[in-house]
């Protein structure tokens, strides 16, 4: 405690623990080192078995509506209460102040049924922001266990890279178990009735640490604006613009129509399972409902069928009408129904299969940041009329004005069109003139999709970016780069093998531990495609690559929301889109919208990044 805990927490920002029993005579004994992480600003995460019989632990494994159980309620109140009478005054103070104010953070975790036992490990992670230590051994977080003949092994993320490895692999365990993902164990937020019963000691002693300075909460009053506006409303779109919210503000809609009791619990339709496993960490964290799943090899709804009690389903979107004849008409009726990237409702197969079959969800809420579908009417008239209209917006440029996502250079490479290209272009346009002149003509939108191929795949733009990123290998590091193609991206990666970068490739389900690489910062370039586009959250992402962007800005925003996020870890962060504007003339057919789109892409980004300034080869400042 004197030589390695209270030093390392004198020093850190963030503290993970994971241990087996976790008592209020080790606070006692860690008091000084705690509350210098809260004058770090820092914050504490625990998580710790609950002093459970074996019966306990198995009631507690029955699903996951176990997670409310009173067991589990009785068994924390009598441990956490021990507190206010075994804890020295100043120690209490900082405990309860840290949870007050969100410094402290507890779950607790049991074993999975067929354990049989407790959950009984003892490992932990300190970091500064810069540097980490792990250790792992046999004492408990408890007054006894320095008393005993106990031992730990220590690891230093600055040794070498074996050390650093171990490191991040204590890291990313406590990671899995924190957010409920290690299948052995069940991880759960400790009661908020048991949170209150804490909090409400706070009022008895001064707070015995600096509080972190006060963030300007003004600048998220939109997401209040956007709560009122839904409640008001009950049904409708809130296109808010990447990283300003949307899932958070949900969330917020959730819990106060349930405190209103108006709704018993929600379903949530996403796609992806990246997407839905970000949802599903969310509702961990902020709220109490018990959640299940039903996407990728997750097949819950059953058991939300049958749940005793409130609860939430997080659904793929093709799932959606398969389940609606299984719900009655009252439970659809005290259900918020969540539409996350609500344009990818609008597809046909979905308006066949779901129109007029809404109308029983008294609250049904959609979110996007550009909730517009490109060359489709109808599914977009289908949105409005199944979902609702846009009843509030919060946009790109207000988002950035307002330090919520931060600013970024845009940097626009030339390229001109190759005799294949235009060729091309020619025969695409032939192509559809020759079935326009039969009795089942394309629509238009098929030309401008086949031409928007032809311009993400130009091969024109390798040789570009090849001598930009040999005048600028920094834009490499922690950089997203979007292609049309796995093949197109094969071509990328022969010029990033030339300059000294860890990357990888993101594209099918076989390549998701490369999107944690990435998140973790093992990867510092990520070559991939649209399945990244949509919500998921990377804050240290600092520069995006566009080979493939389309004339609509569904899919650019989305993509430049990837590097706007605010790095917490890097407070003076500035982004850069690194775009390709083709320059030569175009064809005497060529009169289209999408032809042009380079053109209308490069002047919407200068007038967002507010760098008017076009630099062929440099950033403009």
């Amino acid at each position: 405690m004197r030589d390695f805990i209270i030093p390392a927490l004198s020093v850190s920002i963030s503290y993970d623990r994971g241990v087996g029993y976790f008592t209020s005579n080790w606070l006692r004994l860690a008091a000084g080192g705690l509350k210098q992480l809260a004058f770090n600003g820092g914050h504490a995460r625990i998580i710790a078995s609950p002093k459970l019989s074996r019966e306990d632990c198995d009631a507690l494994a029955r699903g996951m509506e176990a997670r409310l159980e009173p067991i589990v309620i009785k068994s924390l109140s009598g441990t956490l209460a021990e507190l206010e009478c075994n804890l020295e005054d100043d120690t209490l103070a900082a405990l309860s102040w840290m949870v007050a104010d969100g410094l402290l953070d507890f779950r607790i975790a049991v074993a999975a049924a067929e354990l049989d036992g407790d959950f009984h490990d003892k490992f932990g992670v300190f970091g500064d922001g810069h540097n980490a230590v792990a250790f792992r051994g046999s004492p408990n977080d408890s007054e006894r266990a320095f008393r005993n003949y106990e031992s730990i092994s220590a690891y230093y993320s600055w040794l070498d890279p074996r050390e650093a490895e171990r490191v991040a692999q204590e890291q990313d365990r406590f990671d899995a178990i924190w957010e409920n993902r290690d299948p052995n164990l069940r991880v759960y937020d400790v009661p908020e009735a048991v949170r209150r019963e804490l909090i409400e000691i706070t009022g008895r002693l001064p707070r015995p640490y600096q509080r972190p300075a006060a963030k300007n909460e003004d600048r998220w009053r939109h997401q209040r604006e956007a709560i009122a506006a839904f409640l008001d409303a009950r049904r409708g779109v809130l296109e808010m613009a990447t990283g300003t919210g949307k899932t958070r503000t949900a969330l917020s809609i959730l819990n106060e129509l349930h405190a209103r009791k108006l709704i018993g619990g929600a379903i949530v339709v996403a796609y992806g399972t990246d997407l839905l496993d970000q949802w599903n960490k969310e509702l961990l964290q902020r709220t109490s409902f018990p959640v299940y799943r039903d996407y990728a090899d997750r097949k819950e709804t059953l058991s939300y069928l049958n749940a005793s009690q409130d609860a939430v389903l997080l659904l793929s979107r093709q799932n959606l009408p398969k389940l609606l004849p299984k719900l009655s008409a009252e439970t659809q009726r005290r259900t918020l129904l969540v539409f996350d990237e609500v344009h990818g409702m609008g597809s046909a197969s979905l308006v066949s299969s779901l129109d007029g079959r809404l109308e029983n969800f008294v609250y049904r809420l959609g979110l996007s940041a550009t909730p517009e579908r490109a060359y489709d009417t109808s599914g977009n008239d289908f949105v409005a009329r199944a979902i609702g209209p846009v009843i509030f917006r919060f946009t790109l440029e207000q988002a950035i004005s307002r330090g919520i996502l931060c600013k970024f250079d845009y940097v626009a490479l030339d390229y001109a069109f190759s005799d294949d290209d235009r060729a091309a272009v020619r025969q695409a346009i032939r192509r559809h003139h020759a079935k326009a002149r039969t009795s089942t003509p394309s629509p238009v939108e098929l030309l401008y999709q086949d031409l928007a191929r032809i311009r993400k795949l130009s091969k024109e733009k390798l040789e570009p970016f090849r001598e930009f990123v040999e005048a600028h290998s920094e834009t490499l590091k922690r950089c997203l780069i979007f292609v049309e193609t796995a093949d197109y991206g094969a071509l990328v990666q022969e010029i990033l093998m030339s300059h000294a970068v860890d990357y990888h490739t993101y594209y099918g389900d076989d390549d998701r531990i490369n999107l944690k690489r990435f998140a973790n910062g093992r990867l510092e370039c990520l070559v991939t495609c649209k399945r990244i586009s949509e919500g998921i959250d990377i804050s240290s992402v600092a520069s995006i690559v566009l080979f493939s962007s389309a004339r609509a800005r569904l899919e650019t925003v989305q993509r430049l929301g990837r590097c706007l996020r605010i790095d917490p870890d890097n407070p003076s962060k500035r982004a850069l889109v690194v775009d390709f504007v083709r320059t030569d003339d175009l064809g005497p057919d060529e009169n289209d919208l999408e032809s042009t789109a380079d053109i209308e892409r490069r002047d919407w980004f200068r007038t967002l990044s507010k760098d008017h300034a076009h630099i062929n080869g440099g950033i403009a400042s």
